[in-house]
């Protein structure tokens, strides 16, 4: 497989990316071409992006200003996590995984009303040592002068990577029988609580005695009960 030849087709900046993502770089991966289109779609993504920055942007109403909110929240925690776990990631050759949370965050912005072009330079930042040529480019485009890899590596908020919430698993005798959100820490008295009230565990419940209730701290909640 001649390079040039990928290269002329898709862009240099393709063939790293594709490189990397393959797989862990240290394990032989088979060499498909036709994969490559998928992370020139990405960076075709990347570029696109730019029509959401809107400096200008007003909140009119108090329904924008709450949802706005959400999504500031949502999208600060998630860039901290991705700083964090693409540093992470590149210290220990996990290429592969550290474009997969450049992608995660990319679609996260995506979904943002408007976008603050702090944020968007910090995603090209974060794609800089992946895709150097596009990152350059979008760089300079953006009004800077000098080049993207003579700034500081970004640095994430410790505070900012932990969870507020999470995803509480319900098992009743064994079976998955429903999931909702609760805050992260919440005390298993709590959990029960909560849990006992949800009217899907009602209805599998009925009228059936419970024996016991096992909380597992930040994942699950299993109800066991006389069959």
């Amino acid at each position: 497989m001649n390079p040039d030849d990928v290269v002329k087709e898709y862009g240099a900046d393709s063939l790293r990316l594709y490189e990397m993502f393959m797989g862990p770089f240290d394990q032989p991966i088979p060499w498909d071409t036709r994969n490559i289109i998928g992370v020139k779609r990405f960076l075709e993504r990347v570029w696109k992006l730019r029509e959401k920055i809107n400096p200008k942007s007003e909140i009119r109403n108090p329904k924008q200003i709450k949802n706005n909110k959400i999504q500031n929240s949502k999208l600060e925690s998630l860039i901290h996590k991705t700083i964090k776990k693409i540093s992470e990631d590149i210290e220990n050759f996990h290429f592969n995984t550290a474009i997969s949370a450049l992608m995660i965050l990319l679609n996260e912005m995506e979904k943002q009303d408007s976008l603050k072009i702090e944020d968007y330079k910090l995603l090209i930042k974060l794609l800089s040592p992946f895709a150097p040529h596009i990152a350059e480019e979008l760089w300079f485009e953006l009004g800077e002068k000098k080049s993207i890899h003579l700034e500081k590596w970004p640095v994430f908020d410790a505070s900012k990577t932990i969870e507020n919430s999470f995803k509480l698993v319900v098992q009743i005798n064994g079976k998955v029988r429903d999931v909702f959100e609760v805050p992260a820490g919440i005390s298993e008295d709590e959990a029960k609580d909560l849990t006992l009230k949800r009217a899907n565990v009602k209805k599998w419940i009925g009228d059936k005695r419970v024996e016991k209730i096992i909380y597992v701290p930040n994942k699950i909640i299993s109800i066991v009960m006389r069959i």
